[in-house]
């Protein structure tokens, strides 16, 4: 091989041994102590639905089970007619006095969903020493509101947020099946409060960090409510604490066309508000196809380093998927994590679905201001923020 292949080629074998390395040292944190708030406050949960989804009962199941004793959860609806609002008037009807229910009305210069946060805001009381907020396409485990309160309330950080963990939902094909083993890299990574991400779908934000950051101003024009809040959080100097255990189970079932969307909606919002992360994520998404392919070329010309290569990046691979395995079983509920450990397996035989979807996606956030999502078309200035919306048909 040439300087510049084998260069390639060793900058994917590194990437892959710090990736193999990362989930070894994310098994290894999860067995440290770790300090627990002597009070438990109350709080409130934040929670904006569109739709009544599959997964909507059982998140409702898991946020009603959950063990930390004074929550409130304010959910918000665009409008009455949509098919969520008869489930969770129900909701609230059976839990009075620990669950609310507002609609928000169609957001004009921001995103739905951070419209709907905003309404929901409006239940917070002089009471409450957190907000949580919570997408309702997760099956949160009784623990989670427990575990991602933790670090705020003892002073940790005074914002925390978890990750998802994607599972393949039932008749999943291929594509989301390539999804969650990308995805399982990402939530067993570890984490650095002073540079970690937030995740909307589980995050906790402490009263003075609500306070300084004044979410009604800060997401005014927001399309990405967690995205604004990890830049917001940045540039005061608030640390963003990473519970490695809140790592609720998120089952998907899309097609290849919907994971490519998706994929290039998640990467084009980190290049309008997180540039330096969207680089980063780009070097990731790029170099295991950059690099195996140079490795297969050379192989097939019958350079024995080529082979080397690609028997490494197998080897150091099954290690990654074992090790993935384990903190499934670390962090997740036993189902669920029974059905990771089998979604990691059958990863093997998947390869190198994950790294080609990841790159392509990451290629295609790379131009255009526009995100499609949830039934609107959002026109997007160079900071991330809202200029234009138009509904999409259907």
């Amino acid at each position: 091989m040439g300087m510049v292949e084998a260069g390639l080629v060793a900058a994917w074998l590194v990437l892959a041994l710090a990736a193999t390395l990362a989930s070894a040292l994310t098994l290894r944190l999860l067995r440290r102590p770790q300090p627990w708030p002597e009070a438990t406050p109350p709080v409130l949960v934040l929670v904006p639905v569109r739709g009544a989804g599959p997964l909507l009962p059982g998140f409702l199941a898991g946020l009603a089970a959950q063990d930390w004793p004074d929550w409130r959860v304010a959910f918000a609806v665009e409008a009455g007619m949509d098919p969520a609002h008869p489930v969770l008037a129900r909701f609230v009807a059976a839990h009075p006095g620990r669950a609310s229910l507002v609609i928000a009305g169609p957001a004009r210069g921001r995103g739905q969903k951070v419209q709907n946060l905003l309404a929901a805001l409006r239940a917070l009381r002089p009471a409450d020493a957190a907000v949580v907020t919570l997408d309702a396409d997760i099956l949160p485990p009784p623990d989670l509101l427990r575990a991602l309160l933790r670090p705020v309330l003892t002073g940790q950080a005074p914002i925390a947020s978890g990750y998802r963990w994607s599972l393949p939902a039932a008749g999943a094909g291929w594509a989301s099946r390539a999804l969650c083993l990308t995805e399982a890299g990402i939530a067993t990574l570890p984490r650095l409060a002073a540079a970690n991400i937030c995740w909307g779908g589980a995050t906790a934000i402490s009263r003075a960090a609500l306070e300084a950051l004044d979410l009604p101003r800060l997401w005014d024009r927001a399309m990405s409510d967690d995205l604004v809040l990890t830049r917001a959080a940045q540039e005061r100097g608030l640390l963003i604490y990473a519970p490695l255990t809140v790592r609720p189970p998120a089952p998907v079932a899309l097609g290849m066309r919907g994971v490519l969307e998706f994929g290039r909606r998640q990467y084009r919002l980190l290049r309008l508000h997180l540039p330096r992360a969207w680089l980063l994520a780009g070097v990731a998404a790029l170099l295991p196809v950059l690099g195996g392919l140079t490795a297969l070329a050379a192989a097939l010309r019958g350079v024995p380093s080529g082979l080397a290569a690609l028997g490494m990046a197998m080897l150091l691979g099954g290690l990654r998927l074992r090790l993935r395995g384990a903190v499934a079983a670390a962090v997740l509920p036993p189902e669920a994590a029974t059905a990771a450990r089998r979604a990691l397996a059958q990863g093997a035989w998947l390869q190198p679905a994950p790294a080609l979807l990841a790159a392509a996606a990451w290629l295609g956030s790379a131009f255009g201001r526009e995100i499609a999502w949830a039934g609107r078309r959002y026109r997007l200035d160079r900071a991330g923020q809202v200029m234009g919306m138009t509904r999409l048909a259907g």
